[in-house]
C-alpha cells in the first residue's frame, strides 16, 4: 500500500469523523459527577509501560472517589483484566482496525462514551492520534479533557492545529529531551494528578498465575517475532541461538509468539534434539507468558513487547534491535531495570553514545538486522548466563 494512497484514505477519515462527532455531539447526555475514562489505545508494550501507574491515579487526591473507566486496545485486554480489575471499574475496549474502518463500529464506541457522561476524560498517550483518542475526546462531551502536549516534531504539531485544536481544556506540558517512555507516563501522570509518584520500575505479580503447560525446567525463552519486519532477526539465526543454549547450557527452549511465528515454529523442532523444544506460539496469554518467563532462565527476543514483560518479572534479557524508536523504548536504563541488554549494529554500538547520531533512531531506522551476528549475540549470552 502506497504513502499516497494511506494519506488518501486518512484524509477521507477524518472528514468521515467530522461527520460523526457532529451527529454524536446531537445525543443527550448528562454528566456524571466523578466519573473519569482514562484512554490507552497503544500497543501491549505501550500498556505494559503505563499500567503500574493507574494505582497511583486511583490512589490520587484529584481522582478520590472517582468512578474509573479504561478505554483500551482489546490486544491487550487479558493482561488488564487479569492484573488491573482493582484500579479500574469498567472496561471499555477498542478494536483498532475495526474503528478505523468500519463506521457503524466507530459511531457505535462514539456513541457509548458519550451515553456514559464522562466528567473527566484523559488521553494518556504522549503520541497523541487524531484518528483515535483525539476523536474520543471530542466525541465524549467531558466537561474536563486532558491530554499531553505531545512532541513537538513538525510532522505531527501541523496536524494537531489543524484537526484537534481547542479539543482539549486542560494540556499537559512535555520535557522537549527524549525520554523513556516509563518515564515520559510517570512525568506525564504526576502533572495529571498533581502529585510525585514513587514507582520505579515496571512489575508485574505473576504469583497467581496458574502453571498451564508443562515445562521442564531449566529454560529459555525466545520471542522471535516483532511489530514489523525490519525489527525482526532472520529465523535461521535465531535457530542457531536456540542450539548454542542446548549444547551449551542445557536449557530447553521455549518458542513465544504469535499466529506469524506459528508459520515458522516448527524449523526449530527438526533442527533441535527431540523433546527440547516447546511450541508455544499462538496458544499462550499475555498473562501465561509473563508467568512463563517468569521463571524462565533468559529471554532472547526482538524488539518487541516481551522485553517489557521481561522486565515486569524481573527477568534477563537480551534484546536484538535495529535501533529503531531509540530512547523512547529502548535500551533500558540502568536504574530502571539493570537485567537489560541490548545488541544493536555495528554502526549503532560504535556511535551509541553520540546524541547527534543517535537522533536519527527516533522514528525509524534503515539498518539491517540481520547485520548482527550469532556469535556477538552468543558473547552476550555467555556474559548473562
Amino acid at each position: 500500500m502506497s504513502n499516497q494512497f494511506i494519506k488518501i484514505q486518512n484524509a477521507l477519515t477524518f472528514v468521515n469523523n467530522s461527520f460523526l462527532i457532529r451527529k454524536i455531539k446531537k445525543i443527550s447526555s448528562s454528566i456524571k459527577p466523578k466519573t473519569l475514562l482514562i484512554i490507552r489505545l497503544d500497543a501491549i508494550g505501550d500498556y505494559i509501560l503505563f499500567r503500574n501507574y493507574l494505582k497511583a491515579i486511583r490512589g490520587s487526591k484529584r481522582f478520590s472517589g472517582y468512578t474509573i473507566s479504561l478505554c483500551g486496545n482489546i490486544i491487550w485486554k487479558d493482561i488488564a483484566e487479569t492484573f488491573d480489575k482493582k484500579f479500574v471499574d469498567e472496561f471499555i475496549w477498542m478494536d483498532r482496525n475495526k474503528f478505523n474502518h468500519d463506521r457503524t463500529y466507530r459511531y457505535e464506541l462514539l456513541k457509548q462514551i458519550k451515553l456514559s457522561g464522562f466528567e473527566t476524560v484523559v488521553d494518556m498517550a504522549y503520541s497523541r492520534e487524531i484518528l483515535y483518542g483525539d476523536t474520543i475526546v471530542k466525541a465524549s462531551g467531558a466537561k474536563t479533557k486532558v491530554g499531553s502536549e505531545g512532541a513537538k516534531d513538525k510532522h505531527v504539531t501541523w496536524k494537531r492545529k489543524i484537526f484537534s485544536k481547542d479539543v482539549y481544556t486542560e494540556i499537559i506540558p512535555a520535557d522537549s529531551n527524549d525520554t523513556f517512555e516509563f518515564l515520559r507516563n510517570k512525568e506525564f501522570i504526576s502533572r495529571v494528578i498533581k502529585e510525585e509518584i514513587h514507582i520505579k520500575r515496571p512489575m508485574l505479580d505473576t504469583s497467581g498465575i496458574m502453571r498451564q503447560r508443562n515445562i521442564s525446567a531449566p529454560y529459555a525463552v525466545l520471542f522471535f517475532g516483532a511489530s514489523t519486519a525490519n525489527k525482526i532477526w532472520n529465523i535461521e539465526s535465531f535457530i542457531k541461538i536456540a542450539q548454542f543454549l542446548v549444547s551449551e547450557y542445557n536449557l530447553n527452549i521455549v518458542l513465544a509468539g504469535g499466529k506469524k511465528e506459528k508459520d515458522s515454529s516448527g524449523k526449530f523442532v527438526t533442527a533441535l534434539p527431540a523433546g527440547r523444544v516447546i511450541d508455544l506460539c499462538a496458544v499462550t496469554s499475555i498473562p501465561e507468558l509473563a508467568g512463563i518467563l517468569s521463571r524462565s532462565a533468559i529471554l532472547i527476543s526482538n524488539e518487541s513487547m516481551a522485553t517489557h514483560l521481561a522486565a515486569s518479572v524481573d527477568k534477563a534479557f537480551i534484546c536484538i534491535s535495529n535501533g529503531e524508536r531509540f530512547i523512547r523504548f529502548h535500551p533500558y536504563p540502568r536504574e530502571i531495570f539493570d537485567k537489560a541488554f541490548y545488541i544493536y549494529p555495528e554502526e549503532i554500538s560504535a556511535n551509541i553514545e553520540n546524541p547527534e547520531y543517535m537522533e536519527k533512531f527516533r522514528f525509524g531506522s534503515g539498518l539491517d538486522i540481520n547485520s548482527i551476528s550469532v556469535e556477538k549475540v552468543k558473547e552476550a549470552i555467555k556474559k548473562v548466563l
